[in-house]
């Protein structure tokens, strides 16, 4: 049970400092946020908390992607658009939430294959990254 609180402790803080940082960057107009320094700082703070804390890595990944998930619910409807409800939230915002979790979940899941074949934490930050740079170059390219 401890094991699991602290997982979930773990990706709560990692979920909020990666929203900290990145809004503290967009701020201060740094380029390159969503496509490149977005997914460093979120895989750093992922794996490097996970594993400084004993937690699991799927787990902290799974935990970070279902906040940002919940972060993407009232982001997700575009101006104007119509809004078909889906058990009381409009249709157009599942999707990005959805995706928000199962990308975060798939990065823990080769963060963990990887950690777990090799024993270097860093290739295995190195495996996270690499995927979740090419999930963040796809999204963006759908929506330009």
């Amino acid at each position: 049970m401890m094991f699991f609180v602290k997982t979930l402790l773990v990706g709560l803080s990692a979920a909020l400092c990666a929203w900290l940082l990145n809004r503290l960057l967009l701020h201060l107009g740094v380029h390159g946020v969503p496509a490149l320094l977005g997914p460093v700082i979120e895989e750093t703070l992922k794996t490097g908390l996970a594993l400084a804390a004993g937690a699991s890595l799927a787990g902290v990944h799974s935990t970070f992607g279902l906040i940002e998930g919940l972060w993407e619910l009232p982001a997700g409807t575009p101006p104007g658009a119509p809004a078909a409800p889906v058990r009381g939230y409009p249709g157009a915002w599942i999707g990005p939430a959805l995706a928000a979790w199962g990308g975060h979940s798939f990065f823990g899941l080769l963060v963990l294959l990887t950690y777990t074949r090799t024993g270097h934490p860093g290739t295995a930050w190195a495996m996270g990254l690499l995927a979740h740079l090419a999930w963040n170059r796809a999204v963006l390219a759908l929506h330009r």
